[in-house]
């Protein structure tokens, strides 16, 4: 694998030379389940097809990640505590959740806990540094403040997957725990937004990570308003449950994502545009396929 991807570095940097194709190996992550939500394992190459701002793309690399008995994934897991959309008096509702999450890790994986307006959290540390974390965690420190609210929260999603990045050749999953509004933000439809350039910035950082967003909302949460349109949760091939009363479904789709999932590899046309469309499609019946939406520029 690593000879190939050598080759290819080399290849594309002759292509790039002659302004045909930009000078990165750009990886997707795809997630493939039967009708049952059930991982497929043992799909080829030849069975996935991936299309870049519409146009069909040559798969250069090919990587399939399974966990069984024996092999056991390490995973990359962020729980992203909203503490001002979801208003007070569900400080132990988003514990109980944060709690029952760390609860369901396993030795190899690599998890930590991020309150969204605490700037002294990093995206690292222990499991003793997580569950202080969740103990400290308040559901107001802050109040709502409107599209201030939103571009932190957008901001903290681009912050935590460049963390992320260095970690390669694998699916990172940033779990949002708190209302639809904040955690699963829709993408503007005005280009001219001042939300924008911030939800730009959060999904491109977000596609170089191979990090997916998962919002997740409890039960009577202050949510605002409904998700209707596109949510940087689905740009990023992630997931969003709403009104959660009950945690083992989503808990364990996100653990069955960052276990079991293949990774493909091209080289992206070179363009001027900071995202870019992304489609992956796999040719047999009965199967489907999530995998983020967009792909931003190597930066």
């Amino acid at each position: 694998m690593i000879a190939r991807c050598v080759s290819a570095v080399i290849a594309a940097a002759i292509a790039a030379g002659a302004g045909q194709q930009a000078a990165y190996l750009f990886e997707i992550d795809a997630v493939v389940t039967d009708d049952a939500g059930k991982p497929v394992a043992g799909l080829q190459q030849t069975d996935f097809e991936v299309k870049d701002d519409g146009k069909r793309v040559e798969l250069k690399t090919f990587d399939a990640v399974a966990e069984t008995r024996e092999r056991l994934v390490s995973r990359s897991i962020v729980l992203l505590l909203d503490d001002s959309g979801v208003g007070s008096g569900n400080t132990l509702a988003i514990q109980s959740i944060a709690r029952t999450f760390v609860a369901r890790m396993a030795a190899p994986d690599e998890f930590s806990v991020v309150r969204m307006n605490n700037r002294r959290d990093e995206a690292f540390g222990d499991r003793l540094e997580a569950l202080l974390r969740i103990s400290e965690y308040r559901s107001d420190t802050l109040p709502f403040f409107g599209r201030e609210t939103l571009e932190n929260a957008l901001q903290v999603f681009a912050k935590v997957s460049r963390t992320l990045e260095p970690i390669e050749h694998r699916r990172k999953a940033l779990v949002c725990i708190g209302v639809g509004d904040v955690c699963g933000i829709q993408e503007p439809t005005n280009r001219t937004s001042l939300i924008w350039r911030f939800w730009l910035d959060a999904a491109g950082a977000m596609s170089r990570a191979n990090a997916s967003l998962y919002s997740l909302e409890p039960l009577g949460a202050s949510g605002r308003t409904r998700l209707t349109g596109v949510s940087i949760a689905d740009a990023t091939g992630g997931e969003v449950f709403l009104n959660t009363t009950e945690l083992n479904r989503p808990i364990d789709i996100v653990r069955r994502d960052t276990g079991n999932y293949y990774l493909l590899g091209y080289w992206p046309t070179a363009a001027t545009r900071p995202l870019h469309s992304v489609e992956v499609r796999v040719n047999r019946r009965g199967l489907h396929v999530r995998a983020r939406r967009v792909r931003g520029e190597s930066s």
